[in-house]
């Protein structure tokens, strides 16, 4: 009796959690995702592994270093070496996915400042324990972070070329990540960091706690005959394509990213008429944009099979920017909308 207590007691905690995500994202319809969210997130933001003989220092670090190239819709690598003389002890993460990284990975000690996005709800998972810890600083102030003397600042390909430059100028170390985007992507960049703050071993746990929670949440979704297409709408009708977090969201619960599917590999503007054509089974939309009415009540689109249905969903902006290990987290929030009725079956 008293364990049949406990699994109720579990149970309903689960769905006030997946309620309150619902609210949040503008939906009406319960969402109750196949892991728990909360257990889910708690063990992403803390790993550490098995402690290991620490390698020497100064260290040369050799890595395929990877940009997008908008011009030509296209990747472009080259293989670089990097050398660090010492380990980092202050360190600045100058994007989100690479602070909710590090967040997990590496002795919080040695985070020394925070960007103004690691602190936005709507772009961060951890935005409200950077908020406790600070500092904050705003992306271009440059100055800023280098008062602030850090030994390493690790930068993205969307990073300013001002600030990478001015940090050059200071003598400031710095690391350029490059790309993120896919799961792939994410874990290469992980194990990449974990080199270079002399944390292999934390970051070779969070990669192996990532593939066995896809393991898990996959293992809870239902058997179909054919895999639920689900397009990613966002604000002036924008879709993801291959090369998108989103297609990793969507690899992973066995749906199909619909903009993927029609050849898309970055970004790509769509008119109605397109949508329509490509008629999806689901539709996901940003919330606070206004843009579930706006699709429910187009006259062009009420044939569309997701508007018929009444499969247009609002999801709260930080599942669908996130470029880290709590990509997982949107994969579960997204399985427990498209997957709902069956799901709740399990």
């Amino acid at each position: 009796m008293r364990n049949y207590i406990i699994i109720l007691a579990i149970y309903f905690a689960n769905c006030f959690i997946a309620v309150a995500a619902s609210s949040a994202a503008g939906n009406d319809q319960l969402s109750v995702p196949p892991l728990d969210m909360e257990r889910l997130r708690s063990e992403l933001s803390f790993v550490r592994g098995t402690a290991k003989v620490e390698r020497t220092w100064p260290r040369e670090i050799r890595y395929t270093f990877k940009v997008y190239d908008f011009k030509t819709d296209a990747f472009q690598q080259e293989a670089k070496t990097f050398v660090i003389k010492k380990k980092p002890l202050r360190i600045i993460p100058h994007a989100v996915g690479v602070a909710e990284i590090l967040w997990s990975i590496c002795p919080r000690e040695r985070l020394v400042a925070f960007n103004e996005f690691s602190a936005d709800q709507d772009s961060s998972f951890i935005a409200d324990k950077v908020r406790e810890r600070g500092p904050i600083f705003k992306s271009k102030q440059t100055e800023l972070v280098i008062g602030y003397q850090p030994d390493l600042v690790f930068t993205v390909s969307y990073s300013s070329a001002d600030f990478k430059e001015k940090l050059k100028q200071a003598k400031i170390p710095s690391f350029d990540l490059g790309y993120f985007g896919t799961i792939d992507s994410i874990k290469e960049q992980i194990l990449l960091m974990g080199d270079i703050i002399g944390e292999e071993s934390n970051a070779q746990a969070l990669v192996k706690l990532i593939e066995t929670k896809i393991r898990e949440l996959k293992n809870k979704l239902p058997l179909r005959d054919h895999p639920i297409r689900v397009l990613y709408y966002d604000e002036g009708g924008y879709v993801p394509g291959t090369s998108s977090n989103f297609s990793s969201i969507c690899k992973i619960i066995g749906a199909v990213n619909v903009g993927a599917e029609q050849g898309i590999k970055s970004w790509s503007q769509i008119d109605y008429e397109t949508l329509l054509k490509w008629n999806p089974d689901v539709i996901i939309v940003p919330s606070r944009s206004k843009l579930k009415e706006l699709l429910m009540s187009n006259r062009v689109l009420s044939h569309a099979q997701a508007i018929k249905s009444g499969s247009v969903y609002y999801i709260p902006p930080v599942y669908l920017r996130v470029n880290s290990q709590y990509l997982l987290l949107s994969a579960n929030f997204l399985a427990g909308i498209i997957y709902r009725p069956a799901v709740n079956k399990l």
